[in-house]
């Protein structure tokens, strides 16, 4: 279920400094949300655009808004590859040319919708977005834990966030706010930047929200400005993911899931992966009743001790280019 966060007050300032939109991939869905047939409306990075999943099993992307009248395809219907405007029943196929006018034998040749790159892995459903309309410039890793029989499927949730998602990636490099927002102790805490990954490599002692201790190893990898892959190693071995897609040039879409590795019994590990999201559910929400309430700052006093904020934000900006 869908959270819609209170807006705050930092998204135009921000703005200055990160100007529309970033190029990258971006979730858009787990693949479990869209089945053979489905039809879902996008709205991202300030567009409408169409999802949907083929008979072929292959999802795919392309704006929402038929050539001929404007009728909304995200309303359409599936026909084996293609998607039928609700409107005129103008058929699109994959490669965004109509394909059949149902009262008509000549097709305009300027009947064409827009498509966007589309890709699935590891179960979940990514379009790639570039104001400059490039082709993708990197790819996403392969998790071969997700076609594991030893782990668990995704368990993910979505929170609708009011603010710029460099807030959530430049938790990347702030060590200093595990402890007093998180409650973790932190233990040994690295960042390495090379092309389009950010990383980081953290260690120490957590305490979940609902009791215990855990004690962690975790490396965190941000694949381009749109999603990070962690590998968590603590009370249970587990898979996580964190999405940031823009809805507009001050809100966003904030993705997340968790799989574990099996233990003996399949229940209790199911109960402690649903658990698990709880927990970062409520761990972002700590992020975000602080990002709701501050500003951005261009030129932070930094201290001995503080990561490197300078460097993630030369890195963050190399997307916007």
């Amino acid at each position: 279920m869908d959270t819609i966060i209170p807006p705050g007050n930092n998204a135009e300032a921000r703005q200055k400094a990160f100007k529309g939109y970033p190029r990258g991939w971006f979730v858009v869905s787990f693949s479990d949300e869209l089945k053979v047939g489905d039809v879902h409306t996008l709205n991202y990075f300030g567009k409408k655009y169409a999802l949907y999943r083929g008979d072929d099993g292959v999802p795919r992307i392309m704006d929402a808004y038929c050539p001929h009248l404007g009728g909304s395809l995200a309303r359409g219907k599936v026909n084996g590859d293609s998607l039928v405007c609700p409107f005129h029943a103008w058929r699109f196929g994959p490669d965004g040319k109509c394909n059949h006018i149902p009262y008509s034998a000549r097709i305009p040749g300027k009947a064409v919708v827009d498509t966007t790159p589309c890709k699935e892995v590891n179960n979940i459903i990514f379009m790639w977005h570039d104001p400059a309309g490039g082709a993708p410039q990197f790819d996403v890793p392969v998790l071969p834990e997700c076609e594991d029989a030893d782990w668990m499927p995704w368990v993910h949730a979505k929170l609708r966030v009011h603010t710029h998602p460099h807030e959530l990636v430049e938790n990347v490099v702030d060590v200093g706010h595990f402890s007093p927002v998180h409650r973790t102790q932190v233990e040994k805490f690295e960042n390495e930047f090379t092309g389009h990954i950010a990383k980081q490599i953290n260690s120490g002692v957590a305490y979940p929200i609902g009791g215990g201790v855990d004690r962690y190893h975790i490396e965190a990898t941000y694949y381009g400005p749109g999603f990070q892959i962690s590998r968590w190693d603590g009370f249970m071995e587990a898979r996580l993911i964190n999405a940031n897609t823009m809805v507009d040039t001050g809100s966003m879409d904030l993705r997340f899931a968790v799989m574990l590795k099996k233990g003996k019994d399949a229940r209790q590990t199911e109960h402690f992966q649903r658990g698990y999201v709880e927990n970062m559910s409520k761990g972002f929400q700590e992020d975000i009743d602080i990002w709701m309430e501050k500003r951005y700052v261009e030129n932070p006093v930094l201290c001995e001790g503080d990561g490197p904020f300078h460097k993630l934000r030369k890195w963050y900006q190399q997307f916007y280019a």
